[in-house]
């Protein structure tokens, strides 16, 4: 080697393939069948991982479009039950409003009516007030006339009492003249 070493020492590239040429055929010779069969095991090995690797992958992507079907089928169903949910609730709430609408009117009826008959029994009320002022009046006028009435009827008395008095006076008066006269 020594030789060769020094006689292509002016071009080393030819001499380094060369030996390593050589120690690739060494090489081969020693090792060849353990590495053809390591090539060959590991091109298995990988053959192998390539085609689970592809089946995992098949089998993530089915796995993956079925929970992603399976999540739009259930958007789309929580989605419908929402909107059911959404229109009963609506309609609910318009019977509601409907049903508050006629509380509504038949409680305003009612402040009507019960308006009208407040109306109609105050003005009953005021009608009967008045009448019984009115009657009340005149009693109390029929009562002063009769009163006055008395009150002269007594003056009368009074002022034909006097006047009899005068009359017994003139009276007693000529009496006593003719008690003097027949006694004289």
């Amino acid at each position: 080697m020594n030789k060769k070493s020094k006689v292509t020492t002016s071009t080393p590239e030819p001499v380094e393939n060369s030996e390593l040429d050589n120690v690739d055929k060494i090489r081969d010779i020693l090792f060849g069948n353990q590495m053809r069969d390591f090539d060959r095991k590991f091109q298995q090995l990988e053959d192998r991982i390539s085609n689970e690797l592809n089946n995992l992958r098949k089998e993530n992507s089915l796995q993956i479009e079925s929970l992603q079907t399976f999540i739009e089928s259930e958007v789309e169903i929580l989605s419908n039950k929402i909107s059911a949910e959404e229109n009963a609730r609506v309609e609910q709430i318009d019977d509601l409003d409907d049903e508050i609408k006629k509380a509504t009117k038949q409680l305003d009826k009612k402040l009507a009516d019960l308006s009208k008959l407040l109306d109609t029994q105050s003005r009953d009320i005021n009608q009967k007030m008045l009448k019984q002022s009115q009657d009340f009046n005149n009693e109390l006028t029929n009562q002063i006339e009769q009163t006055r009435k008395r009150m002269d009827d007594y003056r009368q008395e009074l002022a034909s009492s006097k006047t009899d008095k005068s009359v017994l006076a003139e009276m007693f008066n000529s009496l006593a003249l003719q008690i003097n006269a027949d006694e004289s």
